[in-house]
């Protein structure tokens, strides 16, 4: 009988650099600069679950958080971008200390120029040549029955999930000729308590990229396993450096190559 891996992905920041009639987005108020793509994957998803829905459940039942407008809601849950300040420090002190997961994430920096020549003006296609990127070589075991699944984004369908998922299998069914099995779902965030903890790891490192923010991330630093950086070809071609970065290479704004963000053209 196969073991079971169950993996969660979420994003942070947006695929999209045009608007309407194709005007670009680039530097204007709003602009997202990054798009970033993390998972979360665990043997025991039973547990996991339990833990995030036992903190949630710990700050329903406290007098100090529970009156809190965002936590009163009924359809309230961990979100980092929209949780209240001393909600996300909370549970941000929680993660510090939570186990029985990994972390790999996805750095897309935005290109106006290769998302036209690369990506023929498709965000849609863009997201998910990320996808396929992060999910390659993460899928590898013929004896693991992989359990995936996607939060719900406008831009996510089925049929392009699943051919993100495909083109990751075959690239390593091909150099390793084992063949995979795995499951795949589109899901709502808010009936996923897992996708919490990915949401807040990609809140962190979007906050230490963009502002300059570091405390989050660096407070939780330990809990990536794994970030690529695919576009930082200076890095990777000039330099030969690698982008690539684990616990023991951890990545940093003084090592990365800058992040520059497009100007309108």
């Amino acid at each position: 009988m196969k073991k079971h891996k169950y993996i969660f992905i979420d994003e942070s920041g947006s695929p999209t650099f045009l608007g309407k009639r194709g005007k670009s987005l680039v530097g204007t108020d709003g602009y997202s600069p990054l798009l970033l793509i993390g998972m979360v994957s665990t043997n025991n998803r039973v547990l996991l679950r339990e833990q995030v829905v036992g903190f949630q459940k710990k700050i329903l039942a406290d007098p100090l958080y529970k009156s809190i407008y965002s936590v009163s809601q009924p359809d309230w849950y961990l979100h980092a971008k929209n949780d209240h300040s001393e909600i996300r420090a909370k549970f941000f002190e929680y993660l510090r200390r939570l186990k029985g997961f990994q972390v790999h994430v996805i750095i897309g920096r935005k290109h106006l120029g290769r998302f036209k020549k690369r990506h023929n003006s498709d965000p849609t296609a863009f997201y998910f040549e990320l996808l396929k990127l992060l999910l390659t070589r993460r899928l590898s075991k013929a004896d693991i029955q992989y359990n995936l699944y996607l939060a719900q984004r406008k831009s996510s369908t089925m049929e392009r999930f699943n051919q993100a998922i495909i083109k990751a299998i075959d690239s390593v069914a091909q150099d390793d000729k084992v063949e995979l099995s795995y499951k795949s779902d589109i899901v709502k965030s808010s009936m996923y308590p897992e996708l919490s903890i990915v949401d807040y790891l990609l809140w962190a490192l979007q906050r230490y990229i963009i502002f300059k923010e570091e405390r989050y991330f660096k407070a939780l630093q330990h809990k990536y396993n794994l970030i690529i950086d695919p576009f930082d070809r200076k890095r990777f071609e000039e330099e030969k450096l690698g982008n690539f970065y684990w616990k023991d290479n951890p990545f940093s704004l003084d090592v990365a190559s800058p992040f520059n963000v497009d100007k309108p053209k």
